[in-house]
């Protein structure tokens, strides 16, 4: 399919705009991929986002797509999953994450290089599998070796979730107004270690 006026074809090079397979991108942009993912397990506790790695792969590959991330990031990472276990490299699949910060479960069904269960909670999975590829890679691990971390925002939304809720408001009981921080009714003097 050649360029006709300013409509590009779905997947093209973009040095003469030349239509490519699907499966063709995604061998070359899974070759991108995969460096890309091992370049990141070099950080520890390092992982990229699909938007982030889908605009990578495009901008090494010099294949571009206009077809929307959701429908191809998928294929993307399961060819990435593939050659990992290839190679007898770790799940290097659990360093890309959605924007959010959460693996998602679709991480369960994707091709292993290490036999486990992923048990009831796909975050702490993904995070057991993002620490071996930091052992494997990593030049800042920790003396410890490290531990399975969840993203920061994987951790915030779980600790919003966790936080005990604040105390309720005291109110005084002559002057039915909530007291300050000092437990003491400014009008009355009421305190409730005084009742």
């Amino acid at each position: 399919m050649a360029k006709s006026g300013n409509k590009q074809p779905g997947i093209y090079r973009e040095a003469d705009n030349s239509p490519i397979s699907q499966a063709e991108a995604l061998r070359e942009w899974a070759t991108v991929a995969f460096d890309e993912l091992v370049r990141t397990a070099h950080t520890y506790d390092a992982f990229v986002t699909y938007k982030e790695l889908a605009l990578l792969v495009q901008e090494k590959s010099g294949i571009r797509t206009r077809v929307l991330i959701t429908n191809w990031i998928g294929k993307l990472l399961e060819e990435v999953a593939i050659l990992a276990r290839d190679r007898a490299e770790p799940p290097l699949t659990s360093l890309c994450v959605y924007q959010d910060g959460t693996i998602g479960e679709p991480y369960a069904r994707a091709p292993k290089s290490v036999a486990d269960n992923p048990g009831e909670d796909i975050e702490i999975y993904a995070a057991g599998h993002r620490l071996l590829c930091y052992q494997k890679y990593a030049k800042d691990l920790p003396s410890d070796g490290g531990k399975p971390n969840l993203t920061p925002a994987e951790r915030a939304r779980r600790s919003r979730r966790t936080a005990p809720n604040p105390p309720a408001d005291i109110t005084c009981v002559n002057c039915f107004v909530t007291l300050p921080a000092t437990n003491t009714c400014d009008d009355c003097g009421w305190s409730p270690a005084a009742a």
